[in-house]
């Protein structure tokens, strides 16, 4: 038979298991949450790769006459004849243009007309001096009357000079009139049409040697100072076959002493000069032609080409993200930026092998946890890069 203390036992022993989970329900609802896990960002990175290159640089040029100079008429009038077009070659001595000569030629006949009068002006006062010189002789004049006589001859005298010389002026400017070629060349510029008005001295044509060429290209500011450093080297764009094969061997000619108001850049003018490789790309260059210019200068120190995207802040303090592939954090290193393209750069100050962020390194930050990709076809990237400065070389 069951007493009342057996009975009561279960109810008690529910009671104490409900309020023990009530009490740990209240605990666990109390207590702080815990911080989430910090994620693990993942980045692209490139392999430091040193090698021993010539840092250069790639700038656009053009190829330009070396001797052009601007035509004028050194008199105004009428444009009565056009006798060239632009890129008509012509040579020295012939005619380009002429003006109507009409005025021109009527100032020649009235200067002729008032040399004559006074021709006929001094030969008289002269003959009236010779004959009261021999007056004087016999007394039949006097001293005084002589005197009158020789200044007014000698008046004569001058004034037929400077008639002479203003015939000659205006013959002068008659001859002036017609514009011819100063030496044998190609018109690149025209600015005047028959029937226009012109003044003296205005610029109307434009004529280059193409004999002599040279390639012509604005540098930045940084550049400047150490241009005569480097070794210059350009391809024509518009060349037909393997461009890179027979690359223009240019020589620094002539650096402006000062920049471009507007662009800050100084305008350096290489000559192409005839060496065994550049000889058949020279001979196919062209006034206008486009050029791809590489100055390159050879380094004593190893360096190592990255995408453009790793560096941080190239034109100031350059740095870069390394990473610790086994503790995955992120490091700055500063580096020296030796050149530069569209794509690649190439630095300097960086360990053999170091793993550097290459992909949106602008958007990470020292206290980012990372784990380190391999960036796709970083070495077809890296090794078309290469070859391509090579080439250029």
């Amino acid at each position: 038979m069951n007493t009342r203390d057996d009975l009561d036992a279960p109810t008690s022993r529910s009671l104490c298991f409900w309020s023990c989970l009530a009490s740990a329900l209240l605990l666990a609802a109390c207590s702080p949450a815990p911080e989430p896990a910090t994620p693990i960002q993942a980045v692209y990175v490139s392999r430091v790769h040193h090698d021993t290159d010539e840092a250069g640089r790639r700038l656009s040029g053009t190829v330009s006459a070396r001797f052009e100079s601007e035509l004028s008429f050194r008199v105004g009038g009428k444009i009565a004849l056009r006798a060239v077009e632009v890129g008509q070659s012509v040579k020295q001595g012939q005619l380009l243009a002429r003006l109507d000569d009409t005025d021109l030629q009527l100032a020649v006949d009235v200067a002729a007309q008032q040399w004559r009068a006074a021709q006929v002006e001094a030969e008289q006062a002269s003959s009236d001096a010779a004959r009261f010189r021999r007056l004087l002789t016999d007394g039949s004049v006097g001293a005084a009357d002589l005197e009158r006589q020789q200044a007014r001859a000698d008046a004569a005298a001058a004034h037929l000079a400077q008639a002479g010389g203003q015939l000659d002026l205006v013959r002068r400017r008659l001859s002036y009139a017609a514009l011819s070629a100063p030496f044998d060349g190609v018109v690149t510029a025209r600015r005047f049409e028959t029937g226009q008005v012109i003044g003296e001295a205005q610029a109307l044509l434009t004529l280059a040697r193409p004999d002599a060429l040279d390639v012509v290209v604005d540098v930045p500011e940084s550049l400047a100072p150490d241009l005569h450093t480097y070794r210059a080297s350009a391809r024509l764009l518009a060349q037909p076959g393997d461009a890179t094969s027979n690359p223009l061997e240019l020589r620094l000619r002539e650096l402006a002493p000062s920049a471009s108001t507007a662009t800050r850049t100084f305008r350096a003018r290489y000559t192409i000069t005839a060496t065994a490789t550049s000889t058949a790309s020279a001979a196919i260059a062209r006034l206008g032609n486009t050029v791809e210019l590489h100055l390159s200068r050879q380094n004593s120190e190893p360096s190592a080409l990255l995408p453009l995207g790793a560096v941080l802040s190239v034109a100031q303090s350059p740095t870069v993200w390394v990473v610790d592939q086994d503790a995955g954090t992120l490091t700055s290193s500063p580096v020296e930026v030796l050149s530069q393209t569209s794509d690649m750069v190439r630095v300097r100050g960086l360990a053999e092998g170091a793993l550097v962020v290459s992909a949106g390194a602008q958007k990470l930050d020292a206290a980012m946890r990372v784990r380190a990709v391999a960036r796709p076809l970083a070495d077809a990237i890296q090794a078309r890069s290469v070859g391509v400065s090579g080439a250029a070389r």
